[in-house]
């Protein structure tokens, strides 16, 4: 064959391979396009059928004044309702009606019994006794409900002590503590008596590297949460890990870091604070399928900043630490 003639085939199996290539091309686009469109949608219909929920009030500013905060950190209630708030910064405790009345506080900066050094979170028990995660105390201090001092911890024995705890929840299975500094969950009875321990340093499944939310479910099941490892991990009442599940993200039913705490309702809701990197409070089915987003970023009503604890009532209305504000926000489930 001559020279000029395997040019022209040459040519010809190059034009035939650009054309192939250009009807693939026509035929992949609209598939492509297709497909994009079909997640997008598919994204768009599964968020607009989560549960939705409706800012309902507000209370705090920022001060040292009644009702004010610097820092809040925990919500929780008691038997009646009344609501508790912590206030790190401010180095107390605050009570409130439900609907966000002041009605007293206490507690000063320092180490004496009363005192705190950053009151952390907040565990409340049948009797209405307040537990508080008294942290660079490296304690845990009980008041009633007015106040008043009734006893302290600095660990679970005479020589096993507390490292900054961070976390504490009360349930019919036992008392839960992140002992955060020491990277371990305590079992305790309710004269604060080791039962079980459980973690050790590392990110694998049953450790941690700074434990920092808990709660615990009506079958016994215990959530932890990782300061800076999105999800959680889930065990029974005794330590055994059993699953975890979450991921990194800020996409639906993802996770950003720092996260923040988890509380779980009467009908074993999960809900987990998604923190100042994407503030919002997320509620999940024990597995981990999402259910509900709620607030986004800003300061106005129904928007988060930095926000820390939330708790649940009886009737279904999150009350949420929305700590950047200075506020605690209270959310309704749409009927």
């Amino acid at each position: 064959m001559s020279l000029a003639g395997d040019r022209v085939i040459k040519l010809k199996v190059i034009l035939m391979s650009s054309c192939r290539r250009s009807l693939i091309n026509k035929l992949l686009f609209p598939l492509a396009f297709f497909l994009t469109a079909t997640i997008l949608l598919y994204t768009l219909v599964s968020v607009s059928a989560l549960e939705q929920y409706k800012f309902v009030e507000k209370w705090g500013s920022f001060g040292t004044g009644n009702g004010q905060f610097e820092r809040p950190h925990d919500v929780a209630f008691d038997s009646k309702g009344n609501v508790y708030v912590t206030g790190r910064d401010n180095n107390n405790i605050q009570k409130f009606t439900h609907n966000g009345t002041f009605i007293l506080k206490w507690g000063t900066k320092g180490s004496g019994d009363g005192q705190f050094n950053i009151p952390y979170s907040i565990g409340i028990d049948p009797q209405d006794h307040l537990f508080v995660a008294d942290r660079e105390n490296s304690r845990i201090q009980e008041f009633d409900t007015n106040g008043t001092f009734i006893n302290k911890w600095y660990g679970v024995s005479a020589t096993d002590k507390f490292k900054r705890p961070e976390d504490i929840t009360f349930s019919p299975f036992g008392i839960f503590i992140t002992d955060t500094g020491n990277d371990r969950v305590l079992k305790v009875d309710n004269k604060l008596n080791l039962i079980k321990q459980w973690g050790t340093k590392g990110t694998g499944n049953g450790q941690f590297i700074h434990p920092h939310a808990i709660d615990v479910d009506s079958k016994g099941n215990v959530y932890v949460g990782v300061l800076n490892q999105p999800g959680v991990q889930v065990f029974d009442s005794n330590g055994t890990f059993l699953t975890r599940w979450g991921s990194a993200g800020t996409g639906p039913g993802q996770f950003s870091v720092p996260q923040e705490h988890i509380a779980i309702d009467k009908n074993d809701y999960i809900y987990i604070v998604d923190g100042a990197s994407n503030p919002r409070v997320q509620k999940f089915f024990t597995n981990g399928t999402l259910v509900a987003i709620i607030g986004t970023k800003g300061s106005g009503d129904g928007q988060l900043l930095k926000p820390e604890h939330v708790s649940i009532d009886d009737m279904g209305n999150l009350y949420v630490v929305d700590r950047g504000n200075a506020r605690i926000q209270v959310f309704a489930p749409v009927k």
